[in-house]
């Protein structure tokens, strides 16, 4: 993210990984045919990826007052890695030890052929599989690069508006892109790195279209979708958040890290709910029962500490 400088707008703004700058000398001299601009998009999109963004050395700053990103300090600061500490990490232990406990009590039917050939299991699969395929090939790595900030600015949009906040300006290109809105908080900071907007997009609208014109092939693709669009979501948050996100940085890095990684467990227990992996009642009672465990056994390692 690349929030601009507070000193030149009285709104907080919320802008994507990249800077906006470019290497003019590599592309000025090609044409603009369709396949020169093709040929400019990679190459535009290879050397983003290839930086490790400094923001507040960036020229695009020189004027600025301020630095664009200033992390946290002070008694915030301290408060914030009390929750991480000894809120958020307890929490996602005990949510990946439930997770595991109900993935082995599944394990006679997830080892199974039936399983795995199921409709939900196959399609999906192929969708991500489809996914990987195009990552590795790279053919179309710009557009991919560019649906993804286009969604991460527009969930940053979204979570200001269920915050009742109001959006006063939005853009998005190649050279990187922002939201400027009148509200900030943690949700709408961190909301697309656990929100895979583009999924829920699909799974609504597919959902909408078959309510609305049936078609045998509903289930098909729509699993597939859920499939590419969930690994998506999964591919470039991964990729995204070491690149020095001031989304993270502003809020606390180790506080934000936590609850992206809290929110995407209890978005991968959802959907493994709905494919009948696990069960909603059965992991509630492996998480209070590995909350206990984990309890007894701090405690007791205290106790040796203590003697």
């Amino acid at each position: 993210m690349i929030p601009r400088n507070t000193r030149r707008s009285s709104t907080p703004e919320h802008g994507d990984w990249r800077c906006p700058i470019s290497k003019p000398e590599e592309v000025e001299h090609l044409p603009n045919p369709p396949v020169s601009v093709w040929k400019k998009m990679q190459m535009r999109t290879e050397y983003l990826q290839s930086v490790q963004p400094q923001y507040w050395n960036h020229p695009y700053y020189a004027d600025a007052e301020e630095v664009p990103v200033t992390p946290i300090s002070g008694w915030p600061r301290f408060l914030r890695r009390v929750i991480a500490l000894f809120l958020m990490l307890p929490l996602s232990v005990v949510m990946v030890f439930a997770l595991m406990i109900q993935l082995y009590h599944a394990a006679p039917t997830v080892s199974s052929v039936m399983f795995w050939l199921s409709e939900p299991i196959w399609f999906t699969l192929m969708g991500g599989a489809t996914f990987l395929a195009l990552m590795i090939s790279r053919v179309f790595e710009p557009v991919l690069v560019y649906i993804y900030v286009l969604g991460h600015e527009l969930t940053h949009a979204l979570a200001a508006k269920m915050c009742f906040g109001h959006v006063r300006s939005f853009k998005i290109d190649f050279d990187g892109g922002y939201v400027e809105t009148d509200t900030d908080n943690l949700f709408i900071a961190l909301a697309p790195y656990f929100v895979p907007l583009w999924m829920l997009c699909w799974l609504g609208g597919l959902w909408l279209a078959n309510w609305a014109f049936p078609f045998d092939a509903y289930l098909p693709w729509f699993y597939a979708g859920f499939g590419f669009w969930w690994s998506f979501h999964i591919y470039w948050t991964i990729w995204v958040i070491p690149r020095e996100q001031p989304d993270m940085i502003e809020n606390g890095l180790l506080l934000s890290m936590l609850i992206v990684i809290v929110m995407n467990i209890l978005l991968l227990i959802i959907i493994l709910c709905c494919f009948d992996v696990i069960s909603p009642s059965g992991y509630l009672a492996d998480f209070v029962s590995s909350a206990q465990r984990i309890w007894g056994a701090m405690q007791d390692c205290w106790q040796l500490l203590a003697r």
